[in-house]
């Protein structure tokens, strides 16, 4: 329940992921008294680096940090070995950092990036996340999720104000949103953080569902109205043709040797 870490008793009948479970255990039965009061400031402290989270309902879940190694080691960075040189391609070209991001959970998350080299830049830690309501990246993939889950990841009564210019209003969302699906990308200012722009658009797989969104961003007054329309047909050029170069690995003879070497490596 909200508010319910501020008290060690109303913890005691939480059914916590096992991550979480025991280090509880250990800290309970070496200090009987104190040991729950000392898990809830490690949770906290888990929280601040997003090792752990909580969800609509205040319960905490693993963070998008654990998330971004689990899925970043299940894949074995296939995709961001592809990935990669189209990031860098797009920083040398419009001399912006440029970020890769997924969706996990119910937010996106960015798995990887090229900064820029300009003194004033825009980036991410690796593994930072945002709802997805928030921002170019999430809004991306908002607008090409399918109809029920996209109710599922909204289904809380009020979204998340980060900034003045963070959207939450579900109509003006669903308007942004139709933009993007016509466009095939989307432009936000200051909806994250402050002064900075993003435009984003999706890589898509062989079933037209988002693979993941690649998103140029820096500070709005560098990435003017004007630049950002400049970028847009550069960034959906890369995204297309990277996404033909993933189709085309995922299948055929490519993907027949891709596996073949695989099961000779064990």
């Amino acid at each position: 329940k909200p508010g319910a870490l501020d008290y060690a008793r109303p913890l005691a009948g939480w059914s916590l992921p096992d991550p979480f479970a025991a280090p509880r255990r250990r800290l309970e039965e070496a200090d009987p008294k104190g040991g729950t009061r000392q898990y809830i400031r490690v949770l906290r402290l888990l929280e601040t680096h997003d090792l752990a989270a909580r969800d609509g309902a205040g319960v905490f879940v693993l963070g998008s940090r654990v998330m971004w190694w689990e899925n970043c080691y299940r894949r074995n960075f296939e995709l961001l070995a592809v990935v990669r040189p189209v990031l860098e391609r797009l920083r040398d070209v419009t001399g912006e950092t440029v970020t890769f991001s997924i969706l996990m959970g119910d937010q996106t998350v960015v798995i990887d990036q090229v900064v820029s080299a300009n003194v004033t830049s825009t980036r991410f830690e690796l593994g930072a996340s945002a709802p997805l309501h928030a921002g170019a990246s999430g809004r991306v993939i908002l607008a090409y999720l399918d109809p029920e889950r996209y109710k599922k990841l909204l289904r809380f009564p009020r979204l998340q104000r980060l900034t003045e210019r963070t959207i939450t209003n579900r109509i003006l969302l669903e308007r942004e949103l139709n933009k993007c699906r016509r466009n095939g990308f989307t432009v936000s200012r200051g909806e994250r953080f402050p002064n900075t722009c993003s435009i984003a658009a999706p890589v898509f797989d062989s079933n037209r569902k988002v693979l993941g969104v690649i998103s140029v961003l820096g500070p709005a007054d560098r990435l003017t109205p004007t630049v950002s329309k400049s970028i847009a047909p550069v960034l959906l050029k890369e995204t297309r043709l990277l996404a033909e170069q993933i189709s085309r690995a995922n299948s055929g003879p490519e993907k027949a040797f891709r596996r073949n070497y695989k099961a000779s490596r064990g």
